[in-house]
């Protein structure tokens, strides 16, 4: 099961869910960055299911950067690419110094604001990723902060990318989804884009009135057997 640990990132005290698989390991790892509504039911059956499929997983709470009284309805306005990469090298850190994980790079991943967090990682801290998987990922052609946005750094990416996305979203639409497959095919970067028709935005999630199932299962299996293919 999940649990909530005591996170630091550099001088910035914080939380993160947490799990593994029973025994000893060595278990690959898995940087696991939330979604809009932060460490949730939703977060806590993610890493749970990482877990269960054999990866050590780590979430950090990005939402350290809210003030009292601010929570995700406000994150736009507090939010920062420069400080959202100190939280995934601080992820990704930590995993390095647990005893039951042995890999040294690690699968990055993450739905809706943690799919364009996902995208963030993949060209801010490329030495660290294996691989990537984002659901969604809206808000990617964005600034947050002042760095350019992840879509005008994808020349940094080293790692493969799976994507999965729902043809009947809006954000990222089918367009932007067109646009980042046809830059990642520019720059000859390896992904694989995975498409489902009449499904929208937050598919995977069950709490979700737009929750899916048969894209949701299918998305899951594609993206373990993605992470057992990189980093397993």
């Amino acid at each position: 099961m999940a649990r909530i640990i005591d996170f630091q990132i550099g001088p910035v005290a914080t939380t993160a869910a947490v799990a593994a698989p029973p025994g000893n390991g060595p278990f690959p790892g898995v940087v696991l960055t939330f979604h809009r509504n932060g460490i949730d039911e939703f977060t806590h059956w993610l890493v749970d299911d990482l877990a269960a499929n054999g990866f050590a997983v780590v979430a950090p709470n990005h939402f350290h950067a809210l003030p009292p009284g601010k929570g995700p309805d406000d994150r736009k306005d507090y939010l920062t690419d420069e400080q959202m990469g100190l939280d995934l090298r601080a992820a990704a850190a930590w995993l390095v110094a647990q005893p039951n994980v042995g890999s040294r790079k690690f699968g990055l991943m993450g739905h809706c604001m943690g799919g364009r967090t996902t995208w963030l990682g993949l060209v801010d801290s490329p030495e660290l990723w294996a691989c990537g998987c984002v659901w969604y990922g809206g808000g990617a052609l964005r600034r947050m902060g002042n760095m350019p946005p992840p879509s005008e750094r994808l020349g940094n990416i080293v790692a493969p990318v799976a994507g999965f996305f729902g043809n009947d979203d809006k954000n990222p639409s089918p367009a932007d989804v067109d646009k980042f497959d046809a830059i990642l095919l520019g720059l000859g970067k390896a992904h694989e884009f995975h498409r489902y028709d009449k499904t929208g935005h937050a598919f995977v999630n069950r709490w979700s009135s737009n929750y899916r199932e048969a894209a949701a299962l299918d998305s899951r299996a594609k993206a373990f057997a993605f992470l057992r293919q990189h980093i397993a």
